[in-house]
């Protein structure tokens, strides 16, 4: 198999990291942005509950980590020791001006302090801390969370890889499949195989071998024909030819029995091109015809032909049929001219608005080949070349209709089903 520059292996690994790396990102900047007002929420938490309870003669010093508490008591101020060391100030009541509210939170002397404020009826009593708490929670967060999502992202990561050999695995099968489709005799063991869209492209590749391997053996064959017709009728005139050079026979005998042979063999050529015409009739097909004039013409034409056969034809008002006049002629004559050879006095044409049906009184189609009939070459006891009903198929089928013959308990219908 071709050496591939970005392997879908690689493909993978590099979705993978980049999706780490984004999860990564979005841990680190966007979450805690989203969960910073639960932050801020615990912190005014953990400074209201002391305040609650906070009296007279409370101790202040250490109730919480960095956190001041200032008591107002009849106008007088009691605060931490260490006031100054976490505020940064020498006077506590410069802090007054910066609260204002309850609850909130300001800068001072370059850093973030959170405050929250108890006003009983006699003494208001603050509490205040930096974000120092905050920013523990963060990191704390971060601690425990990265490291699994990098855990679970390497394991997701390890299971790709597994999953991606595997579909590799496959879709080298499947390649070779398709570089191996005009080679009979080769085959993948493709059982066991997860039932999903591969599977199904898997199928599609081996009904496009058959067909493949079928149209091989049909043109196979088809030349083989092809080649026995010609052969056939040259082999007849030179014969006589030679026959005349040695003086067996006469000038007379030898014309007419080239005249009959050449007749046989252009008529095997026009079929021949007639086959090869549906191909380039098949872009044709957007026309629609009335059926009715067609066969009426026909009809009379193939009266002349043989009078003696006892023609109906019976149409209602639906022979509003696709395809051109030219595709309609073919149709009509390779069926009629096979009626006409088989049956014994009656041809029944019928035209609805479901099917067309060709009728002869002749006898059946041998039940070996009646589903073969519309297969080139394949001929009845009185066929001639074998091409017309194939023409009859294949010229239906670019119109997307379909034919089929039936024997009845006496005669024959060929029948064509509308669509």
């Amino acid at each position: 198999m071709r050496k591939i520059k970005f392997s879908l292996s690689k493909q993978l690994i590099l979705i993978t990291l980049t999706c780490l790396l984004l999860m990564i990102v979005l841990i680190s900047i966007v979450i805690p942005k989203s969960l910073e007002p639960y932050f801020e929420n615990t912190v005014y938490s953990n400074l209201e509950k002391p305040l609650e309870i906070m009296g007279k003669n409370r101790d202040l010093e250490y109730e919480y980590k960095n956190t001041v508490y200032i008591q107002n008591i009849n106008g007088e101020y009691y605060t931490n020791e260490n006031y100054k060391e976490i505020l940064g100030i020498d006077d506590i009541t410069e802090v007054f001006k910066y609260i204002k509210n309850t609850r909130g939170k300001f800068v001072l002397n370059g850093r973030l302090f959170y405050y929250s404020v108890n006003k009983g009826r006699e003494n208001r009593n603050i509490a205040i801390t930096d974000d120092s708490y905050i920013k523990e929670l963060r990191n704390d967060m971060l601690y425990i969370t990265i490291p699994s999502v990098v855990l679970i992202f390497l394991i997701i990561m390890v299971l790709l890889l597994f999953w991606s050999n595997h579909l590799v695995r496959r879709i080298e099968k499947l390649k070779s499949k398709v570089d191996n489709l005009n080679n009979p005799d080769y085959k993948v063991n493709s059982k066991n195989e997860a039932d999903d869209e591969l599977k199904v492209l898997n199928g599609a590749i081996d009904r496009m071998k058959d067909m493949i391997q079928t149209k091989e053996k049909y043109e196979r064959e088809m030349y083989q024909n092809i080649s026995h017709d010609f052969k056939t009728p040259i082999m007849v005139v030179k014969s006589y030819i030679e026959a005349y050079n040695d003086n067996i026979e006469k000038p007379k005998k030898v014309i007419q029995v080239t005249e009959e042979e050449m007749n046989k063999l252009e008529k095997k050529v026009k079929k021949m091109l007639e086959l090869n015409k549906v191909t380039y009739l098949r872009n044709n097909t957007n026309e629609v015809i009335d059926l009715k004039p067609l066969i009426e013409n026909k009809i009379e034409n193939y009266k002349v032909i043989n009078k003696d056969l006892n023609y109906v034809f019976e149409c209602d008002k639906n022979s509003q049929v696709k395809g051109t006049e030219e595709i309609w002629e073919s149709i009509i004559d390779n069926i009629l001219s096979n009626a006409v050879r088989y049956a014994n006095k009656d041809i029944r044409i019928t035209v609805n608005k479901n099917n067309i049906v060709f009728y002869n009184d002749g006898e059946n189609i041998d039940e070996k080949i009646i589903n073969k009939i519309f297969d080139s070459y394949v001929k009845g006891k009185k066929g001639e070349h074998g091409l017309g009903l194939s023409i009859v198929k294949k010229n239906l089928e670019s119109l997307n209709y379909k034919v089929y013959a039936k024997n009845l308990k006496k005669g024959v219908e060929f029948i064509i089903e509308r669509r």
